[in-house]
């Protein structure tokens, strides 16, 4: 959730009370568990929101927040499935679109994330993370051209991004713009170098 602006972090916590309307109990022990996700300490914070599921099992924030608890401990898989539950039932929230696309993208499965991540950009939240996350997606899954015409339009906005610029580099070098497409990796990498096989970024 770094990745989101203070205004999405401020409508993501806002969504505590757009499920089930929670008795003061259940908001002590949301923020409990919050404030110990806040100091790592994940085991314990995931414990009381499993607890707080168990009362409220659609409550979109406990499991958004129970995705992110995964997220940060490696369990992808586990993660996407809470994330997938929240777009089910909140299918038009930024914040939730954008944490299952950045699952998506860090199990490499891009398929799943064009399509999230594509609804997020034609929104209007044109972030640097969600740029480079969209343009990563059409490298791997879409035409050379569309990875081409995304990163131009969006370069000039964030002209000292590494992985832009590396992806538009290697975009344009399977285009045949072999100039052009160094002279982005030089920008990514900071050297080009050519060998035997090839070229050779350092």
């Amino acid at each position: 959730m770094k990745n989101l602006s203070k205004k999405q972090k401020a409508k993501l916590k806002k969504l505590i009370l757009m499920t089930e309307k929670p008795n003061q109990i259940f908001v002590d022990n949301f923020s409990k568990a919050e404030n110990l996700f806040k100091n790592k300490k994940y085991l314990e914070s995931l414990k009381i929101y499993e607890n707080l599921l168990h009362q409220s099992p659609n409550h979109v924030s406990v499991m958004n927040n129970v995705g992110l608890i995964h997220e940060r401990l490696g369990k992808y898989n586990e993660s996407i499935s809470f994330y997938k539950k929240c777009y089910e039932l909140m299918p038009d929230q930024i914040p939730i679109i954008h944490n299952l696309a950045n699952a998506y993208c860090k199990t490499e499965r891009y398929n799943e994330a064009l399509p999230l991540l594509k609804k997020i950009i034609n929104t209007g939240f044109r972030h640097e993370f969600n740029c480079e996350k969209y343009a990563l997606c059409l490298f791997y899954t879409q035409t050379k051209n569309e990875t081409k015409i995304f990163i131009e339009s969006v370069l000039p906005k964030f002209s000292e991004n590494k992985l832009l610029n590396g992806l538009l580099g290697k975009t344009l070098l399977h285009l045949n713009s072999h100039s052009r497409g160094l002279n982005y990796i030089r920008k990514s990498t900071g050297f080009v170098e050519f060998d035997d096989k090839g070229v050779k970024y350092i």
